[in-house]
């Protein structure tokens, strides 16, 4: 776990987007968590929470980003239960809230260090809402500056088919 450069100060949005699913405390993606004091910004057992919430790492916390959560409405982290076979994935997850899908791009584009990451190739998988299955990819060298719709039940077939026509048609848009 790295140490937090930055204070979460009012932000509770990981109190609420995230889902928790830890042996003493279950709590559903995109609700509050029922120990989140709003009022107060911080955490009723803040020092017994679960295990989840003790590790969690977020971007703005890191200093790898200067998007304040509940500023943007959505924050950003690295899996750690993906396995890499071939090196880093240039991959990151971002929660976000439905309402705020139609400002990602914008003020993924207005933060330095984000921006920096796109121009290296990272991609970013976007949980907007309680289906799990529900996911959009935000990759600009694959689909420009577009959000791609992409069901985790589809086949790979399918799967690829929506991949594949976003990409054609965003070289098309292109020339």
């Amino acid at each position: 776990m790295h140490t937090k450069l930055k204070s979460c100060g009012d932000c509770t949005l990981c109190c609420k987007l995230p889902e928790i699913n830890d042996p003493e405390y279950h709590k559903k993606s995109f609700s509050y968590c029922k120990n989140c004091n709003l009022s107060k910004g911080s955490c009723n057992i803040y020092e017994n929470r679960p295990m989840t919430c003790k590790t969690f790492e977020c971007f703005y916390l890191e200093d790898k980003t200067d998007l304040k959560p509940n500023d943007v409405g959505f924050f950003i982290f690295t899996e750690q239960h993906i396995i890499f076979e071939h090196g880093e994935q240039k991959i990151r997850t971002i929660y976000c809230e439905k309402n705020r899908l139609k400002d990602l791009i914008y003020n993924l584009n207005k933060d330095k260090k984000i921006k920096a990451l796109i121009e290296d190739g990272y991609a970013f998988h976007i949980r907007y809402d309680q289906n799990d299955n529900h996911i959009k990819i935000y990759d600009p060298q694959a689909f420009g500056e577009k959000l791609v719709f992409v069901h985790k039940n589809w086949s790979l077939q399918k799967q690829n088919e929506v991949v594949n026509f976003n990409a054609i048609s965003t070289q098309i848009e292109r020339r």
